[in-house]
C-alpha cells in the first residue's frame, strides 16, 4: 500500500515539475516543495491507494494498540479498564507524534468540543503560545543579573496574589501551594519589569496567569518553590498570550478597542436572538431603561440588548472567564481557544458561543433577576456551577457543525486523522472483538506464574553462565596473549645480553689493544730515548802534540843566562789558547739521528691528534667516559626490556644459541633506535641554536 501510494505521488510530482518546466525537485525552494507536495497529496485524496493505504494504517493501529493492552493487562493487573489504557496508550502516540512533528499541531483540531488530557494540554499550550525569543530574554536576564528580572513592586504583587487567591471562589484549589503562589508572583513580576512603569499591574493580568499555573500543575509542588525552568515556560506562554489577545479582550478604552467590543458582543447577541431568544428577551427587559416600558421598534430592542450585553460581557471578556468558570470548565474553554489560533476569526467565534451558552444555561436563574445588579449576582455566583459537559452539549447541539467546518477548512491533507469516530475509515472493532482470556482458578494461575518465573529464572541463568564463559574466554586470551608477549619480552631480552656482552668484549679488545699500543710505543720511545743520549756522551781522544809541547815548554825551568844570552835576548814565543777540535761526526751517526728526531715528531703528533692536549684531552677523557657509561646503562636498560629484569653472571650464558641470537638481536634494535633518538635530538638542539644564533 505504501509503495503504490509513494509511486502515484512522485507521479504526481513530476507531472508537476514537468507543467512547471523544471527539471529536478531539489530545484525548488522549500516553500516551492511544500506546494507542490500539498498539491500532489490533495490530487490523490480520494483516491483508491489513497484509502488503501490509511485503511491498512487503521486496522493496523487497531491491532497493534489493542494487542498492547491485552498484553499489560494479562502481564501487569491493572486497575484501569481496557478503555481506559487505549486512550491512555492513544494519548502516549499524540505526544510523541506531536513532539516530533510539531507542525502537526493542527491535528489537534480533532479534539475540538473535549477537554484535552492534562500532559495532551501541557504540549498543545506550548507548541500553540510558544516564543522561543521571549524565554532566552528572560532566561539571559536571570544569568546576568537576577534582580533585573523582579519587579520593584515585588512584594506589593505577593500580596496582591495571595488576597486574589483568598479571595476568589474559584481557586480554592491554589490556596496553601507554595508551588502556585510562587509559579504566579515570579512571572507577573518579571512581567511588570519588563514594561519598566512605576505604575502597578492591572487587575486583569492577575487574572490571566491562573490558567497558565494550572497547566503547569504537575510540575508544581504544594510545598516547595516552583524552579527556574517551569517559570521560564511560564513566561514565555503568558507574555505570547497577552500579545496576541483581540482588542476586544485587551479593552483598554480606545475607540478601536470598544468597536471590537461591540462587535463581539453583536456576535452575541445574534446567538442569543436565534438559539436563546427567552434569554435575550429576559436581559433586554431589565436594561431598558425606567422611564421606556415598551420598546417601539424591533431595531431599539436590539440596541438595547447590545448595550446590556457589553455591560455583563465586558468583565467575563477581559478575564476570559477566569474566576467565573470552576478550574474544570475554565479549561476545557481555553483548551477550545488555544487550538483554534491558527485559524482567523475562531477565537472570537468560540468565544461568543460560550458565552452566549454561559446566558442560556443561567436563564432558569436569571428569570428571577428585576435589574442588572441581579443578573451580574446571578453570574458571580452561579456559573461556577456549570459544568463541561453542559457547555458540550449545548455546542454540540447548535454550533459544531459551524465551528468544526470553519477549524478545518484549511487543513492539510498531507497526513489526515485516523480517528475512527471522525475519519470515514472503518471503525476500530478489534478492541471489542479481541478474545478475551478465559478463567482460570487462582491454582492454575498460581502455577503458571512459577513456571514463568521459573522459565525467566532459567533464561536469566542462560545469559548469566553465557556472560561467565565469554569472561573465561577473554580472560585466558588475555593469559595467552600476556604468556605469548612475556617469551618475546625474554627472548629479546637474551638477545640483548648477548649483544650486550659482544660489546663489552669488543670493547676489553679495544681497551686492551690500546694499552698493548700505548706500552709498545712507550718501550719505543724508551729506546729511541736511550740511543738519543747515549749519541750525545763525548767521545775519548789523545790530546794535541803541540798543547802537550807547549805545556812542557812552560813548565821546564830555564837555564841561567849566559853572556851570550846577557849580549842579545831571543824574543818570546807566543802561547797559544788550548782548544779541543770540534770532533767529526759519522755519517751514519748523523742519519740515525735525524730518523730519530722525524720519529719522535710523528709519535707526538698522533698521540696529539689521538688524545688531544692539555685540556682538549682532559675533554676528550670525559667524552669517552660518557660514551663508555651510556653504552653500559644502554644495555642495561635493554636488559629491562627484553627479559624485565637485571640478567645475573652466567644466566645468558645458560640460554641456548637460537635464545642468545634472537635475545641480542632485539637489544642491538632497542639500542641503535635509543642511540638514533639521541643523536637526531642532538642535532635538533645544535640546529635550533644555529638558528637562533
Amino acid at each position: 500500500e505504501w509503495t503504490s501510494f509513494v509511486h502515484e505521488l512522485h507521479e504526481a510530482i513530476q507531472q508537476q515539475l514537468t507543467e512547471s518546466h523544471v527539471q529536478y525537485f531539489t530545484d525548488l525552494s522549500e516553500a516551492e516543495k511544500e506546494l507542490f507536495m500539498q498539491r500532489a497529496t490533495k490530487a490523490l485524496e480520494g483516491g483508491s491507494t489513497s484509502k488503501n493505504l490509511f485503511s491498512r494504517v487503521s486496522s493496523v493501529m487497531d491491532q497493534q494498540l489493542n494487542d498492547q493492552v491485552s498484553k499489560q493487562l494479562l502481564d501487569d493487573y491493572p486497575t484501569d479498564t481496557r478503555s481506559d489504557l487505549i486512550v491512555e496508550a492513544a494519548e502516549e502516540g499524540v505526544m510523541s507524534m506531536l513532539k516530533r512533528w510539531p507542525d502537526m499541531k493542527s491535528k489537534l483540531h480533532v479534539c475540538f468540543n473535549q477537554p484535552l488530557a492534562q500532559p495532551v494540554r501541557q504540549l498543545a499550550w506550548h507548541l500553540y503560545l510558544s516564543d522561543p525569543k521571549v524565554r532566552k530574554e528572560y532566561v539571559d536576564l536571570l544569568n546576568q543579573n537576577p534582580r533585573l528580572a523582579i519587579s520593584p513592586q515585588d512584594l506589593d504583587i505577593s500580596q496582591r496574589v495571595e488576597q486574589m487567591v483568598l479571595s476568589e471562589t474559584t481557586f480554592s484549589e491554589l490556596k496553601g501551594s507554595i508551588g502556585h503562589f510562587y509559579a504566579m508572583k515570579a512571572t507577573l513580576s518579571y512581567h511588570h519589569a519588563r514594561q519598566q512603569t512605576k505604575g502597578r499591574l492591572n487587575d486583569i493580568d492577575y487574572f490571566l496567569v491562573v490558567p497558565f499555573v494550572l497547566v503547569a500543575s504537575s510540575s508544581l509542588s504544594r510545598r516547595d518553590p516552583a524552579s527556574g525552568k517551569v517559570v521560564a515556560l511560564l513566561v514565555e506562554e503568558y507574555l505570547t498570550f497577552l500579545s496576541t489577545r483581540p482588542g476586544y479582550i485587551i479593552d483598554s478604552g480606545s475607540q478601536l478597542h470598544n468597536e471590537e467590543m461591540r462587535g463581539f458582543v453583536d456576535k452575541i447577541a445574534t446567538i442569543l436572538e436565534k438559539d436563546y431568544s427567552e434569554t435575550a428577551n429576559l436581559i433586554s427587559k431589565n436594561y431598558v431603561p425606567a422611564r421606556e416600558k415598551i420598546v417601539a421598534t424591533e431595531k431599539g430592542s436590539r440596541a438595547v440588548l447590545v448595550d446590556g450585553l457589553i455591560d455583563l460581557v465586558r468583565p467575563m471578556a477581559r478575564t476570559m472567564l477566569v474566576g467565573f468558570l470552576s478550574f474544570e470548565t475554565l479549561l476545557y474553554v481555553w483548551d477550545q481557544y488555544i487550538i483554534g489560533q491558527d485559524v482567523p476569526g475562531f477565537s472570537t467565534e468560540w468565544l461568543a458561543v460560550v458565552m452566549a451558552t454561559l446566558l442560556g444555561l443561567l436563564h432558569d436563574k436569571l428569570k428571577n433577576c428585576k435589574n442588572p445588579q441581579d443578573i451580574e449576582t446571578v453570574l458571580n455566583t452561579d456559573s461556577p456551577y456549570l459544568t463541561v459537559q453542559q457547555f458540550q452539549y449545548q455546542v454540540k447541539r447548535f454550533h459544531y457543525r459551524d465551528l468544526y467546518t470553519m477549524l478545518t477548512a484549511d487543513q492539510k491533507a498531507a497526513l489526515p486523522v485516523l480517528d475512527p469516530t471522525q475519519s470515514v475509515h472503518p471503525s476500530w472493532r478489534h478492541w471489542y472483538n479481541d478474545q478475551i482470556p478465559p478463567y482460570t482458578k487462582p491454582q492454575d494461575r498460581r502455577k503458571a506464574r512459577e513456571e514463568r518465573e521459573a522459565e525467566r529464572e532459567r533464561l536469566l541463568q542462560q545469559q548469566r553462565d553465557a556472560e561467565r564463559l565469554r569472561k573465561e574466554g577473554e580472560s585466558r586470551e588475555r593469559k595467552a596473549a600476556h604468556g605469548e608477549m612475556m617469551k618475546m619480552a625474554a627472548t629479546e631480552r637474551a638477545l640483548l645480553d648477548q649483544e650486550r656482552i659482544a660489546l663489552e668484549e669488543k670493547l676489553e679488545d679495544e681497551r686492551r689493544k690500546r694499552l698493548d699500543a700505548e706500552r709498545k710505543a712507550q718501550e719505543e720511545i724508551e729506546n729511541l730515548r736511550r740511543e738519543l743520549e747515549a749519541m750525545k756522551k763525548p767521545v775519548a781522544r789523545s790530546p794535541s802534540v803541540f798543547s802537550v809541547s807547549s805545556y812542557i815548554s812552560r813548565m821546564l825551568i830555564p837555564p841561567p843566562p849566559s853572556p851570550a844570552s846577557q849580549v842579545a835576548s831571543l824574543a818570546a814565543i807566543p802561547e797559544s789558547p788550548v782548544r779541543t777540535p770540534a770532533p767529526t761526526l759519522n755519517p751514519q751517526v748523523q742519519a740515525e739521528e735525524v730518523v730519530l728526531d722525524f720519529l719522535t715528531r710523528i709519535r707526538r703528533s698522533m698521540d696529539k691528534i689521538a688524545n688531544g692536549e692539555a685540556e682538549d684531552a682532559r675533554t676528550l677523557d670525559v667524552e669517552t667516559g660518557k660514551f663508555i657509561y651510556t653504552n653500559v646503562q644502554d644495555i642495561k636498560r635493554a636488559q629491562m626490556e627484553v627479559f624485565g629484569h637485571r640478567l645475573q653472571p652466567g644466566e645468558f650464558e645458560a640460554m641456548d644459541a637460537q635464545r642468545q641470537k634472537q635475545a641480542s638481536d632485539q637489544m642491538m634494535v632497542l639500542i641503535q633506535r635509543w642511540r638514533d633518538d639521541r643523536r637526531a635530538r642532538d642535532l635538533k638542539q645544535g640546529g635550533g641554536g644555529s638558528t637562533r644564533r
